[in-house]
């Protein structure tokens, strides 16, 4: 590319290091750059070799690139040694113009120096045209910053979308002068998503912190760069939004336009605008959170929308709602956004009139109250109050009040820990009673005719304006049979886990309840075509039936469906398309895959399921990970189980928090202290405990017998046959899976008495739940391993977890 020129290599050898390290560079801002450094501006601009190095080529080349930029800093040579000597110059260069830093062998870029040469050069350009080309300009930069922080990098051209699409996007999909600065061979520069992404997740940031004028300024940083287009913008993005969703309540939407909306609201956000105008933003960038949530980081995407939410918080609370809904990473960080942000506007919304803002309020609070991981959140309890309160203003009232509750309801079927205070602050008694109430409800929309939907929607505004917030189309039936079947899941669900009566036993009519309301969902998944949701839950099914069997032979008959199931499953092949869907493809396939296995080897067709093993070898490397399974299979003659040393290297977190908390307790309280603060502690409060001591070991182990002894309230005649390791290993799970793995290894190592320890303690850990039923069974039969019941009761289990 540089024809062997030393002259050459001298020139360019700043932008071949910079290349390397941010990959393409976009034309205009390589030119800036080189020129900043002194660069003769008539060599560089318009040159081939900055051309080239826009560009994307071969791996083995960007290899060749890579390694070149790198090796003034590895000491590895390159040839030619001039090339060498003027990669080394350029470096220096780098560094001394402050282009590049260079600390520890740490390379950093700082970003602000490129964006203030991307800026400068961008207003210059921009200066010298017309209107008319400002606002075809406009338009395409609303779609290049979209794809900068929450789309794919990789931008939409001609003859990739539907006809219709195409023309709303119009000259959106035409090149202009902001792709010369920040995007490069069609895709946006890694080094513009970077800074744009960090821009809008420091303002992020600073909103939390409650830094409110330096978060508007630090996400301004980002509109800026396009000032002299925004207020172009403030004129096209009206017009383009209006003719968007127009076109979007005729035939719905395709992601890539939901993305442009995005981006135009993004854009339009750093000027400004009237409260209609970002009440139309909000809605149409909804629909884009619905497609990003679930691979994009969101605190960039909720910062940069958050100036429209201070002039429509009744449509920005749906933005939130969407995106505490289909977060994926629920992190700390971008929960607590979301909550400060309902604790804001929630006063608003209450005082606005309308009501269906607060459905969208209730549905955010619950998908936090559902999502967020409990032991961090000091706020929940306020959270439920506020949730019911603003419930309180919709219950009992139609169509939407059902919505509402929905929501509440899912918050208390889902935490068992937030159920009383749920119950207490929204008033609701029997949990499975009203949702149930709640369900035919919905049925009735579900069920209704075309007449019936325009009628139920002509007569209840609030409603209406709901079912259009969520859908262009205002498809009411699909938006209420997509809750339907939300609610109708969570109440399966619940009865599942709680299918025990009042004295303990499996209660077998909730669980087959739960089977044929699972049954119904997979029925409806497969009418969909989502198959991998259909998988999901018709396993479920499966296991509620098998959990409810009461013999041998009715085990066998269910458990039977998994050689139906895993059928289906095979004839649907995953796409080799990187995304959420087709990771939890493969997963779904892969627990499939291990119940079909265990199927087989309990059904005796040991053979069979050896040679499912050998055909299946990438799905048999990855179940190799999974200990229950290996192990399970081992109880039934097929495989080599688990060594002891692996559960042990798996769990042993778990194991060395014990034997820590025990030495604590030994240490600091007399025995029958230490026994009351591990009946109240273990399981729940233990891994909180860091503290060390040097207790010996046969000292521990009596007071884990005594432990266990305290907990079950019986001097139990087996934990006193019980070898050292077994007292450790019965009281080391936090959870039931954990316990299960333990177990299944006692099992296979023919360890009786283990097994029914660990039966006994998990029957009294899990009261209430259907686990108590089914670990007492294991204590109950399993003194006989080979027996049939112990045997039925250990899968039991196993399906339940797996």
């Amino acid at each position: 590319m540089l024809g062997g020129s030393r002259e050459k290599a001298n020139v360019y050898a700043p932008l071949i290091v910079l290349r390397g390290l941010m990959g393409p560079i976009p034309v205009k801002l390589a030119e800036e750059i080189l020129v900043h450094l002194g660069r003769n501006k008539y060599m560089v601009r318009g040159s081939e070799v900055v051309r080239w190095y826009a560009k994307r080529h071969h791996s083995t080349l960007e290899e060749a690139i890579r390694k070149a930029t790198l090796s003034p800093v590895d000491v590895e040579k390159i040839e030619p040694r001039e090339l060498h000597q003027a990669l080394i110059n350029g470096f220096d260069e780098l560094m001394k113009s402050g282009l590049m830093q260079v600390k520890e062998s740490v390379i950093a870029l700082p970003l602000d120096r490129f964006i203030v040469l991307i800026r400068s050069g961008f207003a210059n350009d921009i200066s010298r045209l017309s209107e008319e080309e400002k606002r075809r300009c406009a338009k395409r930069a609303a779609l290049v910053l979209c794809h900068a922080f929450a789309a794919p990098p990789l931008l939409p051209r001609r003859g990739d979308l539907p006809e219709e699409a195409e023309a709303v996007f119009g000259d959106a999909l035409e090149p202009c002068v902001v792709d010369d600065y920040v995007t490069a061979d069609g895709i946006v520069a890694p080094l513009f998503e970077e800074f744009v992404t960090y821009m809008y997740e420091e303002a992020g940031r600073l909103y939390l912190r409650g830094a409110l004028a330096e978060a508007a300024e630090t996400s301004r940083k980002v509109t800026n760069i396009f000032s002299p287009l925004v207020s172009a913008d403030g004129i096209i993005g009206i017009e383009t939004l209006k003719a968007l969703v127009d076109s979007w309540r005729r035939r719905g939407f395709t992601p890539p336009e939901t993305y442009y909306a995005l981006g135009l609201a993004a854009l339009a956000a750093g000027g400004e605008v009237d409260a209609e105008t970002a009440d139309l933003l909000l809605y149409a960038a909804s629909f884009a959170v619905q497609q990003v949530a679930d691979l994009t980081p969101m605190l960039p995407v909720l910062a940069a929308l958050r100036p429209l939410g201070d002039k429509a918080p009744h449509r920005y609370v749906t933005v939130l709602a969407i995106a505490a809904s289909e977060l994926v990473v629920t992190d700390d960080e971008i929960m607590d956004y979301i909550y400060a942000e309902l604790q804001r506007i929630k006063n608003r919304l209450s005082a606005a009139g309308s009501r269906w803002p607060l459905v969208e309020a209730i549905s955010a609070y619950s998908s936090l109250l559902r999502r967020r991981r409990e032991h961090t959140w000091k706020s929940k309890q306020d959270a439920v109050a506020d949730m019911c309160r603003l419930y309180s203003e919709v219950k009992g009232r139609g169509l939407l009040g059902a919505v509402a509750e929905a929501s509440v309801l899912a918050v208390a079927l889902k935490r068992d820990n937030l159920a009383p205070y749920v119950q207490e602050h929204c008033n609701l008694a029997d949990l499975v009673g009203e949702g149930e109430a709640v369900k035919k409800i919905l049925e009735k929309v579900v069920t209704a005719r075309p007449d019936e939907l325009k009628e139920i929607m002509d007569s209840d505004l609030d409603f209406a304006k709901w079912i259009a917030a969520r859908s262009p189309t205002e498809d009411v039936k699909g938006v209420i049979e997509n809750l339907w079947v939300w609610l109708t899941h969570d109440l399966a669900d619940y009865k599942l886990v709680h299918a025990v009566d009042e004295r303990g036993e499996l209660d077998v009519k909730r669980l087959n309840e739960a089977a044929e309301e699972l049954e119904k969902i997979a029925d409806t998944y497969k009418r969909w075509g989502e198959w991998v949701s259909y998988f999901a839950v018709r396993r479920l099914a499966l296991q509620a039936r098998i959990i409810a069997a009461n013999s041998w032979e009715e085990f066998l008959k269910v458990a039977k469906g998994f050689l139906k199931l895993w059928g289906e499953v095979e004839r649907q092949p995953i796409s080799e398309e990187i995304s959420l869907l087709n990771v939890v493809h493969y997963l779904v396939k892969l627990l499939v895959f291990s119940e079909y296995l265990i199927y087989l080897a309990s059904s005796g067709k040991r053979e069979l399921t050896t040679e499912q093993l050998k055909k299946h070898e990438v799905l048999n490397r990855s179940l190799s990970v999974s200990e229950a399974t290996m192990l399970m299979l081992k109880l039934f003659g097929v495989g080599e189980g688990v060594p002891r040393e692996e559960v042990l290297e798996t769990f042993t977190g778990e194991i060395n928090v014990l034997q820590r908390f025990l030495s604590v307790l030994a240490n600091r309280f007399h025995k029958d202290e230490a026994l009351e603060i591990c009946e109240q502690s273990l399981g729940v409060k233990v891994h909180d405990v860091v503290m060390s001591s040097a207790t010996s070991e046969q000292a521990d182990i009596e007071l884990l017998r005594s432990c266990i002894k305290k907990i079950v309230q019986k001097p139990y005649a087996l934990l006193d046959r019980a070898d050292g390791r077994t007292p450790v290993e019965v009281l080391a799970p936090r959870y039931s899976h954990a316990r299960l793995v333990f177990m299944l290894l006692a099992t296979v190592e023919g360890r009786a008495d283990a097994v029914r320890l660990h039966g006994l303690l998990g029957s009294v850990t899990y009261k209430g739940m259907v686990l108590q039923p089914l670990f007492r069974a294991v204590y109950e039969n399993c003194g006989d391993l080979n027996s049939e019941e112990c045997r039925l009761a250990l899968l039991k289990l196993y399906y339940y977890h797996y």
